[in-house]
């Protein structure tokens, strides 16, 4: 497991620097629901000296209050729908303070390395969310398994729609 993560990671890491995509800024991130009492603007927090979590020991497992969202095909923005559910599940994770490591999975569609990127776009945009809402980026971890763990395995849009996910995985003996 630890060579197929390093494997991973290497093509991921040369893969994101050749790639031409469209990137997304802050800006460009759905912004939560206004009824909480501080604006996500307003939220301060700062990536300086802090270190992803480390995913390589801990068991991370599904818990049936962290919802999955989902993308469309070959996109890693999230649309107002799933950031609600976002905002969900961040409400939770801050309640629960559990380490958590976020999967980024695509369809069949595409090559190995173009699905281990996107994944790791998709993982990273949820990180990113979660800590605008103020989930400490020091608990949050994240992999990409691009197209390696489907949970459909029909070859139609309906199956790949299912694919193409960003699941929170917890791990809630931190």
């Amino acid at each position: 497991m630890k060579t197929f993560i390093y494997v991973a990671s290497i093509f991921i890491t040369i893969f994101m620097f050749s790639c031409n995509k469209k990137q997304v800024k802050k800006d460009q991130i759905e912004q939560p629901a206004q009824e909480t009492s501080q604006k996500i603007d307003d939220v301060n927090f700062s990536t300086t000296d802090v270190k992803e979590t480390d995913i390589r020991n801990p068991e991370f497992v599904s818990n049936e209050s962290i919802k999955p969202i989902y993308f469309d095909y070959d996109k890693y923005e999230i649309t107002p729908q799933y950031a609600e559910i976002l905002r969900k599940n961040a409400e939770t994770l801050k309640e629960k303070k559990w380490t958590i490591l976020i999967e980024g999975h695509c369809d069949e569609r595409g090559t190995i390395e173009y699905n281990l990127a996107l994944g790791q776009k998709r993982a990273n945009v949820v990180k990113e969310y979660y800590i605008r809402l103020g989930i400490p980026e020091s608990n949050i971890g994240t992999i990409s398994y691009g197209e390696e763990q489907p949970v459909c395995n029909e070859h139609n849009e309906s199956c790949w729609s299912k694919n193409r996910r960003a699941e929170t995985k917890v791990n809630m003996g931190n």
